[in-house]
């Protein structure tokens, strides 16, 4: 840091001590080291949460710190190594290996690690080039000695996936997975391809995998090893961090460090006798036999040791907090400079700003390099914390403000994680069903039957009574996936019953009348005039680019559909559906601003003070660059500004104002309301939704909510009440690791410690109100220097409401509550649940109560802690597990809230639909209410019974090719779709790119599936087939749109074999199969959509 460079210098000599300084001084004094030696230094610290401050503090004034972070023992051995720590660890052994030098932090932990020798490691890496000879059997096998998991597809860093001759990898380090087609045992292509879409983006020449695992050994390995790295002393030498590095080690306060050693060491044994009675060897290096070249010891607490012979003093003073008192700061500026001191301030721009605009002192702006002397220079490099040494001070925020800002810098990973395709569809073996025709049944996997040489492949589906049927891939939607009440067994009905009938009567009744009612709201919507907002200006496009993070897919087209509801001159009723944390707020806030740019008034109503204060304080900080005037109406508002608000709402000047019900109040009077922003409407009470139903008459209004709403829904409500759906999770958002333990004091700590080293914050659940008060006690004697807080239902409100306000704003590292947590405020950095007395709980409870951590870019953890020696019960034992092995990301919408989806499609349908809903599952029932308002609207009934296919040709999708089973159904989908030409060469394409498939029979396939849609357009329902012929009769309503002479010259261009012949009335076309060049379904979707082109003229 060349600022400092002059200042803050260390003489460095072998085994001396640094004392007297401050982790931010000697960040900056070992960084000027590192730049002038140009050598890896190794800096060892006690614990995780050092390590990270100490990573902190370096961050800010150099990019070539890294982090090896290591889980406590307990942890590491008891329960799992954290993905994210390993991720880090493996990232930073990576750049070790290249020719640049570096800071490395590490913890305890971390140093004592057994790793690889570095030779081990760098003889695992795999080069591949196109054209390179490698036996596929042994590639998947170092994949596996590597520690990639195989998966169905891939969706993560270090997954693989094995589809017939092609091999799909996400190595470490990479931006995207890669794809490797073989061709034998030559690798005839390389391609990187997209984590969402499973396409391939680009063809390249060679690539490097490196491993995903510290465990790397030279030789065969014992596969009845556990991949530990305890294991590794077996396979030959071992290495530590340290020798990767082969430069400085500075120790800080190495007593303490040895104190922790052999603190572990009894924790080790302890383990040993209780739970690894097997294992012989040791866990990790002796603190001792580690060889060190050049030894630096840095002595915080110990500043006096018999061991080191020179040790230098720095006397570096800290300095007292001014809690934003400027007649403080001013006053100590003031002093420092008449004591001859050149003072620094190092913030960040934003900050430097404001503070200069607060003082009257003279500031001088500083590049970084150069600064003026007995002056106060302001640098833009947010130091964590400031000293006095010598001539200098340096400030920064920890001094001057009373809230820190949480500003933790965030160590850059490439670990990618994508979400499943078609999770929502997914059918698994044992899964509930409704088929249209028999009822509710179960899935029991794909079959293949053989009939007249044609294969195809069917799903099997169990019924009552041992009956079963074989339900067509082609007519895979006559299923729909069982979803009902969580817990909720559905009756299996039997085949030919007349229960299933009934039942289907009823509901289909009910679906009429709820499809007349929403026609009916439609046309009376239709009805209705509003006000026609402008289309966008440069202001709108520059309120849209201020936005600093990249908008997901979803978001885009929400705003884009919102835009286009609040330019037209009928009343906007648009729902915006998404979950706490995918960006709803940022499309409303577009709506908002689009409104006040036209001169009119927003309302933004929320259920609850403290979201009416968190959407205040986000709008406050996203509309700071434009001229708006913002209000909040909540209990937390002062009479005074109150006062101001209602004033500036009934005279124009107030252009927005967020509130809670106060903003349904009679004293509220809007001078020109233009839109209204309702956040979870079905929160409000029948009071307060009639006066929302008056103020809705002839505004615009956008509803948000963060129950999800079924996908098919939209389909039912497309044109009578707006729907928007964000999906999309937001860019790296990772599954939570769930961990399900016995309750130990070690463990919890170390989960508390390991969020707080990476700056963030932890829920506690206890759920007695009684003793919680001895929780807390318990967590601050585990974790003294955390700041702990309280909230349960039998609390003031006030002081409940205030608490939690606290805790978002970063007030707090710890929250121990009951469950009365919100389920709408969006807390993106607590990222640790700890659950105690988790067995009991139920399932949904535990689902909902997990899903409030994990919704930043963070890895989440969730401890599920049971007491010691309790004996479970079965239902508990079976609960537990259920949602430890449940950590997918995106599978929580089919499964983790299908009780909120109910409530969702309830809140919208109406309760009394709830019970039909049961009996046939949500999806079946939206499946029939679709139905209906189509038959309503276009008189066309839907024929649900037939399962046969007009043409009957080969279905199957070889094994050698897929054989998991969710992804032949996922492959049968995308094929069942198909209804044009284009789409045929798409799926085509994908099928190839994915699996290698080359098969013809896959193409036929396709085209019956595109001839079926054509013929159905066309109102043809039977085909009769014969070994010599095929023969369709043409509907007559068809023939007398038709100039039929130019239908038979298509048909002779199209093959010779084609004639027509009368029977009676009816006109039949007639394909003579025997001597075609190829299959008769290739003449068939040609000639038909021909006749449908000529319709469409």
């Amino acid at each position: 840091m060349k600022l400092f460079d002059k200042f803050i210098k260390f003489d460095i000599k072998k085994d001396m001590g640094i004392t007297g300084v401050t982790d931010d001084f000697f960040a900056v004094g070992i960084n000027n080291l590192y730049e002038e030696k140009n050598e890896n230094i190794l800096i060892v610290v006690n614990s995780l949460y050092e390590a990270t401050n100490l990573f902190n503090s370096f961050s800010f004034i150099t990019d070539k710190v890294l982090l090896f972070p290591m889980d406590d023992f307990l942890t590491s051995e008891a329960i799992s190594i954290s993905p994210d720590l390993k991720m880090t660890r493996l990232e930073t052994i990576n750049k070790l290996l290249s020719d640049d030098k570096y800071i490395v932090i590490t913890n305890i932990m971390g140093y004592l690690r057994y790793l690889p020798t570095k030779d081990t490691y760098l003889d695992s890496f795999i080069e591949i080039s196109v054209s390179d000879s490698i036996d596929m059997t042994k590639f998947i096998e170092k994949l596996n000695i590597m520690g990639y998991e195989k998966s169905t597809i891939v969706t993560k860093t270090g997954d693989y996936a094995v589809r017939g001759f092609i091999i799909d990898v996400f190595p470490i380090g990479s931006d995207n997975p890669v794809r490797f087609e073989f061709f034998g045992d030559e690798i005839d292509s390389i391609r990187n391809f997209d984590i969402s879409t499973q396409k391939s983006i680009a063809n390249i020449n060679t690539t490097t995998i490196l491993p995903v695992s510290e465990f790397i050994v030279n030789g065969q390995y014992d596969y009845n090893d556990s991949f530990n790295n305890k294991n590794l002393y077996k396979y030959g030498n071992v290495s530590s961090i340290s020798d990767y590095l082969n430069g400085y080690t500075i120790f800080k306060d190495y007593n303490q460090l040895e104190l922790s050693y052999f603190n572990i060491m009894e924790e080790a044994a302890v383990y040993r006798s209780e739970q690894d009675l097997n294992y012989t060897g040791n866990y990790m290096h002796n603190i001792r036999d580690i060889n060190n070249n050049f030894v630096i010891n840095y002595l915080s607490i110990d500043n006096i040791s018999s061991s080191i012979n020179n040790i230098i003093n720095y006397k570096v003073k800290t300095i007292d907090k001014f809690n934003d008192n400027i007649d403080l700061i001013s006053s100590f500026i003031t002093k420092m400079i008449g004591l001859s001191k050149t003072i620094f301030i190092c913030l960040k721009d934003y900050q430097l700003r404001n503070i200069s605009n607060k003082l009257n002192n003279i500031f001088y702006d500083s590049d970084g390099v150069s600064y003026h002397v007995n002056k106060v220079n302001l640098v833009s490099i947010p130091l964590a914390s400031g000293f006095i040494y010598n001539d200098i001070v340096v400030l920064t925020e920890n001094e001057l403000f009373k809230v820190k800002t949480n500003f933790n810098k965030k160590y850059n990973t490439k670990f990618r994680y994508g979400t499943s395709i078609d999770d929502l569809s997914k059918l698994s073996i044992g899964d509930y069903v409704v088929h249209s025709a028999h009822g509710i049944g179960i899935y029991n996997g794909i079959k293949t039957l053989t009939m007249t040489d044609i294969s195809k492949d069917y799903l099997e589906i169990l019924y009552a009574g041992e009956d079963k049927i074989y339900v067509p891939v082609e007519k895979i939607d006559t299923l729909v996936r069982y979803s009902g009440k969580d817990g909720y067994s559905p009756k299996i009905n039997k085949l030919d019953s007349v229960d299933w009938k009934k039942t289907k009567a009823r509901v289909k009744q009910k679906a009429a009348d709820m499809a007349d009612k929403l026609l009916k709201l439609y046309a009376e919507r239709e009805k209705s005039k509003g006000f026609a907002f402008s289309k966008d200006d440069y202001l709108t496009k520059q309120f849209e680019e201020r936005f600093s993070y990249q908008l997901t897919k979803d978001q885009i087209n929400s705003i884009n559909q919102i835009k286009a509801d609040m330019e037209s001159d009928k009343p906007m009723d648009r729902l915006l559906c998404g979950d706490v944390g995918f960006g709803k707020t940022e499309v409303a806030f577009n709506a908002a601003f689009k409104a006040i740019n036209d001169d009119k008034q927003v309302l933004f109503l929320c259920p609850t003070t403290i979201l009416s204060s968190q959407h205040y304080e986000n709008a406050i900080n996203r509309f700071a660059d434009f001229p708006v005037n913002i209000g909040l109406l909540n209990r937390f508002t002062t009479p005074k500004d109150e006062k101001r608000i209602l004033q500036g709402l009934a005279d124009g000047t107030v252009n927005m104002v967020i509130g809670t019900h106060r903003l349904l109040s009679n004293d509220i009077h809007i001078k020109d309301l233009g839109l209204l922003i309702i956040d979870e409407e079905q929160r409000f009470g029948v009071s307060h939704k009639e006066k929302l139903k008056e103020m809705k008459s002839n505004v615009d209004v956008l509803t948000l909510s963060a129950t999800p709403i079924p996908r098919t829904l939209q389909m039912s409500l497309t044109g009578i009440r707006s729907l928007s759906l964000i999906e999309t999770p937001p860019v790296n958002r990772f599954p939570i690791q769930t961990y399900v333990v016995e309750e130990n004091n070690q463990i919890i700590k170390d989960a508390i410690y390991k969020e707080m080293s990476r700056g963030g914050q932890v829920f506690v659940l206890y759920n007695r109100v009684e003793t919680i008060e001895l929780q807390r006690d318990k967590i601050a004697s585990l974790v003294p220097n955390a700041r702990i807080a309280i909230i349960h239902g039998k609390m003031n409100k006030d002081k409940l409401e205030k608490t939690l306000m606290d805790f978002i704003n970063y007030k707090y590292d710890i929250l121990i509550c009951t469950t009365i947590i919100e389920t709408g405020i969006d807390m993106p950095n607590v990222n640790t649940l700890i659950v105690v007395d988790a067995d009991r709980f139920g399932l949904s409870q535990l689902y909902q109560l997990r899903g409030r951590v994990g919704r930043s870019e963070k890895f989440a953890y969730a401890y599920l802690l049971y007491k010691p020696y309790k004996s479970l019960t079965d239902v508990a034992v079976k609960r537990l597990n259920v949602i430890k092995e449940f950590t997918e990301l995106g599978s929580g919408f089919s499964i983790a809230t299908r009780d909120l989806s109910i409530r969702g499609a309830g809140d919208i349908l109406g309760s009394e639909q709830a019970g039909f809903i049961d009996s046939v599952g949500i999806d079946f029932y939206l499946k029939i209410l679709n139905e209906e308002i189509n038959n309503k609207n276009d008189n066309d009934e839907i024929d649900e019974e037939s399962n046969k296919p007009l043409i009957s040709v080969t279905t199957h999708i070889d094994n050698k090719y897929i054989s998991e089973d969710d992804l032949r159904i996922e492959i049968h989908r995308k094929i069942n779709k198909i209804a044009s030409r284009e789409q045929i060469e798409e799926v085509k394409l994908e099928i190839k790119d994915r699996f290698g498939i080359d098969d013809e029979n896959l193409v036929i396939y396709m085209y019956e599936e595109w001839f079926e849609k054509i013929a159905k357009k066309l109102g043809i329902n039977s085909i009769r087939e014969s070994k010599n012929s095929i023969e369709i009769k043409l509907p007559k309503e068809l023939i007398d749109k038709l100039d039929m002479e130019d239908v038979f010259m298509d048909a002779f261009k199209i093959s010779k074999m084609f004639r027509f012949i009368s029977r009676g009335n009816n006109v039949y076309l007639l394909l003579d199969i025997i001597r075609l060049d190829r299959h008769p379904i290739y003449y068939l979707a040609e000639m038909f959509d021909k006749i449908d082109s000529k319709l469409r003229i």
